[in-house]
């Protein structure tokens, strides 16, 4: 009986054909797995943000880039929870886009490169104890893990645009509300805290002089 002769051609070719499946599978495997983390992490992403701030959050559309940490979102709604009153969400956002640092995040700082929020509707609470609900929520969003003091903050480029406000004070012995129309639209730049996101915000409370906000 006769052997089977290989040739050293044949045999390349195999051993090739072998090589390109295994790295089309690695290539297809990486993608699912890439893909499922995108998929994953924006429920994961509103998870952490409830756990953390205490606020409830819903959002229509919301897509995470793991690679280059930039996230895009519409129709973002962060709720009041029962603390502020319930009712209103504290903001509505009609949509967002923002990239950030990813090795900055690793060692616990946040570093923003740009941020566009445009805010359909804002609603500021102060409670009975004059505490504001938008406050708290960043204080609690950008806190270390421990509870501690906040994480160092840079934010080189923000578009804030704010088409409606609402203030509602329940501070006084007789609550009380005043909507505006805001049409915010400011570019902010070189923000050291995170509470300068918000600023115009904050700014524009003052000036109407309906919250007691410091």
């Amino acid at each position: 009986m006769k052997g089977t002769v290989f040739s050293s051609s044949s045999f390349r070719s195999k051993r090739g054909g072998i090589f390109k499946s295994a790295v089309a599978l690695l290539a297809f495997t990486g993608a699912a797995g890439i893909l499922g983390w995108m998929l994953l992490m924006p429920g994961a992403l509103r998870s952490e943000i409830e756990v953390r701030t205490g606020f409830p959050v819903s959002a229509e559309k919301l897509a995470i880039n793991p690679f280059g940490l930039s996230v895009s979102g519409e129709n973002v709604v962060i709720g009041n929870p029962g603390s502020y009153g319930g009712g209103a969400p504290m903001l509505e956002i009609a949509s967002l886009e923002g990239s950030a640092s990813l090795p900055s995040l690793g060692r616990g700082e946040i570093w923003i490169y740009e941020l566009e929020l445009r805010v359909s509707r804002a609603v500021l609470v102060v409670d009975e104890r004059g505490r504001l609900n938008l406050d708290a929520f960043a204080n609690r969003l950008f806190a270390r893990q421990d509870g501690g003091e906040p994480m160092p903050f840079f934010a080189e480029k923000v578009h804030l645009v704010i088409d409606e406000l609402v203030f509602v004070d329940n501070s006084r012995l007789v609550p009380s509300e005043r909507s505006v129309r805001a049409l915010l639209d400011v570019e902010l730049a070189d923000l050291e805290e995170h509470r300068e996101i918000f600023g115009p915000l904050f700014e524009l409370a003052q000036s109407v002089g309906s919250l007691p906000i410091q």
